[in-house]
């Protein structure tokens, strides 16, 4: 196993992002196995904790439960989990901090279904920056080739959520992508393997 050392006496924040169905968190999950000192932040966190009184139990009910919101008060709502993830993740004693996903796909799905961008980027202001930023590309064709399920989340609401409106929505989102500033990022293809892309990604880590 290769481990791999913070050079700074810092945590590094390591942002792996994308659309919807690219990867990415089978991608950490390899990238932590490969890490001495690693933790991974996802906006599950919440749902996974031992916070009392929340309105959900499983991924559907939170599915069902956000496909309710308005705009506004949804992003704000994934905001508010997104913040309990980075904040458990920079308590915890690891050096590496996976972030899977973090704000900015979550700015580029919200944008999309008419969250105001004022208020997108005011709150995303309260987040702490990533060192890296990692995104993974892959045409829309790949995407629902390794897509198995569908939540009407990442298919807009949809009442029904299919690979048909999967396809539609996530155009829209990716529309939204390019409305996005990102810092200290690098782009890589996702249709590389696995094991290129964990590669390719240590030496990032390493050098940042």
């Amino acid at each position: 196993m290769k481990e791999l050392h913070s050079s700074q006496n810092m945590k590094k924040l390591i942002c792996i992002t994308g659309m919807d169905g690219i990867g990415k968190s089978t991608l950490i999950n390899l990238l932590a196995s490969q890490i001495n000192s690693c933790y991974i932040a996802n906006i599950w966190d919440l749902l996974d904790s031992q916070v009392k009184g929340l309105p959900f139990r499983t991924k559907k009910d939170l599915d069902n439960y956000i496909c309710d919101l308005t705009p506004d008060s949804r992003f704000l709502f994934l905001a508010h989990a997104l913040k309990y993830s980075t904040d458990q993740a920079l308590s915890a004693n690891k050096e590496i901090i996976l972030l899977d996903s973090y704000y900015f796909k979550y700015m580029a799905t919200e944008l999309a279904l008419g969250a105001e961008i004022t208020l997108v980027n005011e709150v995303v202001q309260r987040f702490p920056k990533p060192h890296l930023v990692v995104e993974l590309k892959l045409p829309m064709d790949e995407i629902i080739k390794r897509k198995t399920k569908f939540s009407r989340y990442e298919c807009g609401l949809a009442e029904v959520a299919d690979k048909l409106s999967f396809i539609k929505f996530q155009e829209k989102v990716k529309e939204k992508w390019q409305e996005i500033s990102i810092k200290n990022f690098h782009t890589l293809d996702a249709i590389e393997s696995k094991e290129m892309l964990v590669g390719k990604i240590l030496n990032l880590i390493a050098i940042t």
